[in-house]
Formats: C-alpha cells, sequence, structure tokens
C-alpha cells in the first residue's frame, strides 16, 4: 500500500440522514449549528464534557434545570425551546389513523360541518396531527388535486403535482419541514411517525431541507397565505388557512382554507416573456 499522502483516498464523512428528533440529537445539532466546541458549549451552559456527550448520545436525560441552562446557552428561540421540553418529555401516544377517520366518518355532527362549510364556499378537511387526511368536503378535494389519493398531506406536497400547484413551492416545503420536526418529535415513539419518516425520507428534497436547517414551527400564521394555481382556470389564487382542534378529541384537527384576492408572487405574463424572446433571438 503506498505510504504517499497523495494517493491516499479521500476521508468521507457519512451524509446527515433524516431521522425523527430525540433530545440528544437536537442538543448536538443545535452545538454544531452554532459551531461551538464542548470546551466552548461549556463556557456557555457549564455542562461538562462527559455529562454532554451522554445527553448528546441519548443515553442520558437532563435534568429539567440543566436543559433550561442549554436553552440559554445555546440561545435558542422561544421555538426551539418548546421543541427541547418536548422531547424531553414522555413521548405523547396517537390513536391509529384509520380508527380516527372512522370516528369522524361515524360523527354525524362532523359530516354536517364538512356540508356546512362547503355550502359557504370554504375549503374543509379533518387531519390527524401527522396531516393524515381523515374526511374533507367536495370544495376542498375539487381545489386540491391528488391529494384525497395519497390520504397524506406532507407526502403529497413533495410529488410532482404538488409542485406544479403552488406558486411559492420551496416556501412551503420548507415550513411543512420544519413543522413536521416539532410533531414527530411529540409523537416520535408511535408507529405513524415511523412510517411517515421512513416514506417521506426517501424523497432527497425532503431529506436535503430536513437535514440543512435545523428551523422548527409549530402551526401557521393565518395571516401567511398560501399562493396556488386554481385547478378549474389555472389562474393564481390565494387561500387563508386555519387550524384548529376538535373539541371531541386533540387528535383531530379541523383545517379550513377561505379563499382571497391574488397577493402573492408577481407574475410573469407570457406575452412579455414571449416578445421578450423573440426580441432576444432577432
Amino acid at each position: 500500500m503506498s505510504q504517499n499522502p497523495a494517493h491516499r483516498a479521500p476521508i468521507r464523512r457519512p451524509q446527515p440522514q433524516a431521522r425523527i428528533p430525540t433530545l440528544g440529537r437536537t442538543c448536538l445539532l443545535l452545538r454544531r449549528e452554532r459551531k461551538l466546541t464542548f470546551a466552548k458549549a461549556y463556557a456557555r451552559h457549564g455542562v461538562s464534557r462527559s455529562y454532554l456527550t451522554e445527553i448528546e448520545q441519548d443515553t442520558r436525560l437532563p435534568s429539567l434545570e440543566t436543559l433550561e441552562r442549554m436553552i440559554d446557552g445555546y440561545d435558542a428561540d422561544p421555538l426551539m425551546a418548546r421543541h427541547l421540553r418536548e422531547l424531553r418529555a414522555p413521548a405523547e401516544d396517537l390513536p391509529p389513523t384509520d380508527y380516527l377517520r372512522q370516528c369522524v366518518r361515524e360523527r354525524t355532527s362532523a359530516v354536517v360541518h364538512l356540508r356546512d362549510l362547503d355550502d359557504r364556499g370554504v375549503l374543509a378537511a379533518y387531519i390527524d396531527p401527522l396531516w393524515n387526511m381523515l374526511a374533507c368536503n367536495e370544495s376542498f378535494q375539487a381545489a386540491v388535486p391528488g391529494l384525497t389519493e395519497t390520504q397524506q398531506i406532507h407526502t403529497w406536497l413533495f410529488s410532482p403535482p404538488a409542485r406544479n400547484y403552488f406558486l411559492d413551492w420551496p416556501s412551503e416545503a420548507t415550513h411543512a419541514v420544519a413543522s413536521s420536526k416539532t410533531v414527530l418529535g411529540r409523537y416520535r415513539a408511535t408507529e405513524q411517525a415511523q412510517h411517515f419518516m421512513q416514506i417521506l425520507k426517501q424523497n432527497p428534497e425532503f431529506a436535503d431541507l430536513w437535514t440543512s436547517s435545523n428551523r422548527v414551527a409549530y402551526g401557521r400564521n393565518t395571516g401567511d397565505l398560501v399562493h396556488v394555481h386554481d385547478p378549474a382556470t389555472g389562474n393564481p389564487v390565494s387561500y387563508s388557512l386555519s387550524i384548529s382542534t376538535v373539541t371531541q378529541t386533540e387528535y383531530v384537527l379541523l383545517v379550513t382554507a377561505i379563499r382571497k384576492p391574488y397577493s402573492g408572487p408577481a407574475l410573469r405574463h407570457p406575452a412579455s416573456n414571449s416578445r421578450h424572446a423573440s426580441a432576444t433571438r432577432r
């Protein structure tokens, strides 16, 4: 074997993989994101190297006091601080999706509410915390092509039809990944969470967004409109989304979308583009 360093094969570090969040893994990513050695991290929060190593390897659960010192030391924003506290708490249970779907469809009041919203022109759907579709009204089904076939909002979001549907797909995808981290962290021990990650981590765009940022999100600001192509006309349209918990259970959420005048990114006029292309050729 050659001893010449120039002939040695380069060291290839393993690529980061999309994984369901754990407290230790998230703390490790926070420290690396801030480019802190163990010594510099200790200077910030006073957690020794050996203790911090055990925390980051998920072999030791920090006390609440220690976790709060780490949150302060890493200058974690309120959303990340909430996420870390939830990861320290026991994982929450989640009933099977089919069971929740059956409960919604058998509850007369829930079905009637979807129809009432349909009559008012409001898109509406029931989902579980992991964005599995439980039921929706006709307006929702018509306005979001292909979603009812997949029955899973985030799986659909990373499909080719969704890329053409959203006018700002990168922003929607980034927010979806950030919100996935908090929900998967909360329900990290469930079969649904494992299945969610097993499917989506195979999508290169999802995996890249997941591993390239430590950002987390909770819910969606109602003022943050969604901008899409109307499937019926092809024209741009904006929607105001709202997500609320159904009073009978914390495991069923109601998503509503109200149509608004388009207020999204500026659109290029096809005729203008054609004239510009012709001028360029001349």
